[in-house]
């Protein structure tokens, strides 16, 4: 046989090829469509799971809640060494029963004088308060900790 007939597979006598396989995509021979569908619904579940915990964050969370309770220190005198008169401006919606924690502190930040106030109810927004506080020792700071609405 000539190079010819070697070169060119349709001469006579030319050894046949394999038929060529048709090319596959890389979907699949790796199976990543089945994996990114998977994916997909789980970002879906994951997003609606999210969305659900952030309304019920909200509907729990009393960020609706009409009682809320602010204060304001304002200052104190010292009756005796023993005794402070606190006063403080509270801000509650009106005819809501608020109480306060009122606390005396000395130089080291140690608590020398605690007294809970039951405010008295009114129609106003804001009101201020002065009360009499009872130390153990003397104070160098009084101040409110807290305020809260009384549930009757």
């Amino acid at each position: 046989m000539s190079e010819a007939a070697s070169a060119h597979p349709s001469t006579p006598g030319a050894a046949a090829e394999p038929a060529a396989q048709p090319a596959q995509s890389l979907e699949d021979r790796y199976g990543t469509g089945r994996r990114r569908s998977i994916d997909r619904r789980f970002g879906w579940i994951a997003a609606a799971l999210l969305l659900l915990a952030g309304v019920v964050y909200l509907l729990f969370s009393g960020w609706q809640s009409t009682n809320r309770v602010s204060w304001q220190d304002i200052g104190f005198t010292r009756a005796s060494d023993f005794a402070l008169d606190v006063k403080f401006e509270v801000s509650a919606p009106p005819s809501t029963p608020v109480a306060c924690a009122v606390e005396a502190l000395n130089t080291s930040k140690a608590t020398v004088g605690w007294k809970v106030v039951e405010l008295p109810v009114t129609d106003e927004h804001t009101h201020t308060v002065t009360t009499r506080l009872i130390t153990t020792n003397p104070a160098t700071a009084a101040s409110v900790r807290d305020c809260w609405v009384i549930e009757q």
